[in-house]
């Protein structure tokens, strides 16, 4: 039965694009009539589902800040076809990358000495690696994890079991990732001519290759579960009502079942998970200071996210499980900050303790310098202290009780923002020092952001450093021969051709990537969109290779090769802004004159050929030793014009797609 619904969704995809394409046409299925239904359908179930992203931001007079006039985001009419089995071999490819990014960042003192040849070239990095040796030291002791016993044992939690006050020990954090790994389908493993790349559309797909892990830059994972469940809801209309082989409830359950499974997307379910378990074991391992129920979460954002639709639906997921998460900008934290309303609370203080050393008058929170303690946020009124400078510490020990009720302990940092230089100034730097100090569990880290990097993929090709850390499994335990050898074998399939541009030893290949720019890409050690050189820039940075002076600042680039998919034909639905006043046909109906003068969304559909990059959202946390949760819970589908070579969703590049599973 399936198989008949696979080639029946060929008919229906045919069919839909003759709608657009052929305006007298006839359809052997779906009438014309029919299909605009659908289209109605798939509209109404996105707006049901607030299936959305805001388009403009204000303070208002008591200064909160407010989002406003959402409009519908990007999407494809129907889903696009992906081999069954590609997928299950990005899913194997995927868990592995828990035990592989672990074990590295257990070997901290290798991690970082991996980025010292290009932190005189890459600033942003330089600060990474500088945070990191302020708060987990040199880790000399920290040679390679994977064997060693977990000696934390017997340390007291409270402690974080550091080899010294001073600093952290990784190892024995709760280490947390909410990622991502991107895919993209790739016609073979040659490196193609320009002929060939022009007349591809509709050839199958022999290969999958990985183009980044994310470990910090993960959006859109709610929206991509809204879309896929308005695709399935469409088709099972459409099979329900036209498809061949129902003749019974039995078959018509039978085809819904197939349904399910082929766009089964639960990355809410995967999220809230592991954000439920991290707040779970801090509560356990870190005795709450105030109790716990005065333990809540923080969601670091950039100004103006105006992806909130998606965020809401995690944060009011929390609330329904009696867990507090609050959204703070990056601005918004260093006013705190500044106040000295975020703070750390050190093992030897108490509350009190804390507050009279943050409050001095002379205590200046940029030049603290930090140790492991735990994070609290002051939500006290200003009016609750003399000034910003000098607390009245009389009046705090007086009302000690009511000052408590707004002081809360962080469990959680979950990072949406600071993964980008621009996210960041010297003051933003120190107070990510004091993150990384506390024993709120970072999602992620510092070095859990340094092993999504592109240097560690590049690294991960050669079969030795590949080898020793997926040698391990997520228990810290050595695996067999033939394990090791099979996740090996099944991980490479998904590896694309990647060099260092600074080394001799990669000459020819740089060579021909100058003579042939359009096979490759340049790609920089950052996470999120836009920071790639393609084409004639490639060829124009490339060339500093031959300058002995310049060639060691290729060193923060990798050189990848380009992947090529088979194209396809989309239905991009875009909303697009329009002045009113310029658009009478469309909104002549709009009474109020007022509306007519601000621009409205209208939908606009875009027949193009396309190409789409595939993503599995990971969740994934360790605590010491123990591997708590490896889970592969949800999927992101981009689907963008084949002429484009950056990818961002956000920015209107590209539509949020689904896929339908086949059998081949």
């Amino acid at each position: 039965m399936e198989r008949k619904v696979d080639e029946f969704y060929k008919v229906i995809e045919k069919e839909v694009l003759n709608y657009f394409t052929c305006r007298n046409g006839k359809n052997e299925y779906l009438s014309y009539e029919r299909i605009k239904s659908l289209i109605k359908d798939m509209i109404a179930f996105l707006n049901a589902e607030s299936y959305y992203i805001f388009t403009n931001s204000y303070k208002n007079e008591y200064n909160i800040d407010f989002l406003y006039n959402p409009k519908l985001f990007s999407f494809t009419l129907l889903p696009h076809r992906l081999d069954k089995k590609l997928l299950e071999l990005c899913k194997y490819s995927t868990l592995l990358y828990s035990e592989i990014f672990d074990n590295m960042v257990c070997d901290l003192s290798y991690l970082l000495s991996i980025f010292e040849n290009i932190k005189e070239h890459d600033f942003f990095v330089k600060k990474i690696l500088e945070v990191c040796k302020k708060v987990y030291g040199d880790n000399s002791d920290n040679s390679n994890n994977s064997n060693n016993s977990n000696n934390s044992n017997n340390s007291n939690n409270s402690n974080n079991s550091s080899n010294s006050n001073n600093f952290r020990n990784i190892k024995d954090d709760i280490r947390c990732v909410i990622g991502r790994s991107d895919y993209m389908t790739n016609r073979n493993n040659d490196i193609i001519d320009d002929k060939e790349k022009t007349d591809h559309e509709n050839i199958n797909d022999k290969d999958i290759k990985q183009i980044e892990y994310n470990t910090i830059s993960v959006a859109f994972g709610n929206l991509s579960s809204i879309l896929f469940n308005g695709h399935k809801y469409i088709l099972k209309q459409i099979y329900k009502e036209y498809f061949p082989y129902i003749e019974n409830e039995e078959e018509q359950k039978e085809v819904n079942e197939i349904l399910d499974k082929k766009f089964d997307n639960n990355f809410l379910q995967g999220i809230i998970t592991c954000l439920k378990k991290c707040h779970d074991i801090y509560i356990s391992e870190f005795k709450p200071l105030l109790g716990s129920h005065k333990v809540i979460m923080i969601s670091i954002l950039h100004e103006d996210d105006f992806n909130s639709f998606d965020k809401y639906r995690t944060t009011n997921e929390l609330n329904i499980i009696n867990i507090n998460q609050k959204a703070l900008t990056i601005n918004e934290i260093k006013l705190l900050f500044e106040r000295k309303k975020l703070f750390l609370n050190y093992k030897d203080e108490t509350l009190i303790d804390s507050l009279k050393r943050i409050k001095n008058k002379e205590y200046n929170p940029y030049n603290e310098i930090f140790k492991p303690g735990k994070l609290l946020i002051d939500l006290n009124d200003i009016e609750d202290i003399l000034n910003v400078n000098c607390i009245n510490i009389d009046y705090i020990l007086k009302n000690i009780n009511k000052y408590e009720r707004n002081i809360f302990e962080i469990s959680v940092l979950y990072f949406r923002a600071l993964y980008t230089p621009d996210h960041f100034n010297e003051n933003i730097w120190k107070i990510r020092e004091m993150f990384e100090f506390s024993d709120a569990v970072k999602i992620p880290s510092l070095p859990y952001q340094l092993v999504g990097s592109k240097k560690i993929q590049m690294l991960l090709l050669d079969n030795d450093i590949l080898k020793k850390y997926i040698s391990w499994n997520l228990n810290k335990e050595k695996k067999s021969d033939e394990q090791i050898t099979k996740d090996m074998t099944l991980l490479k399939k998904t590896f694309a051709l990647q060099v260092d541009p600074s080394q001799n030893i990669n000459a020819h290949i740089i060579q021909d990537a100058i003579n042939n720019e359009n096979n490759y890409l340049l790609k920089p050690q950052r996470e999120g969109g836009k920071n790639n050189l393609h084409g004639n820039q490639v060829k124009q940075k490339l060339m500093l290779f031959y300058d002995n002076n310049k060639k060691q600042t290729l060193s923060h680039y990798v050189l990848m090769q380009r992947l090529f998919p088979s194209t396809f034909t989309a239905i991009h639905c875009r909303t697009q802004e329009i002045k009113n006043e310029t658009c009478t046909t469309n909104i002549s109906n709009i009474s109020n004159e007022q509306q007519k003068k601000k621009p409205s969304h209208l939908i606009q559909f875009s027949l193009e050929k396309s190409i789409s990059e595939f993503s599995l959202f990971h969740n994934f946390i360790f605590y010491k030793n123990k591997n708590i949760l490896n889970e592969q819970k949800g999927y992101l589908v981009r689907t963008k014009n084949y002429t484009e070579n950056e990818g961002g969703a956000i920015c209107g590049i590209s539509s949020l797609d689904s896929f339908f599973l086949t059998e081949h």
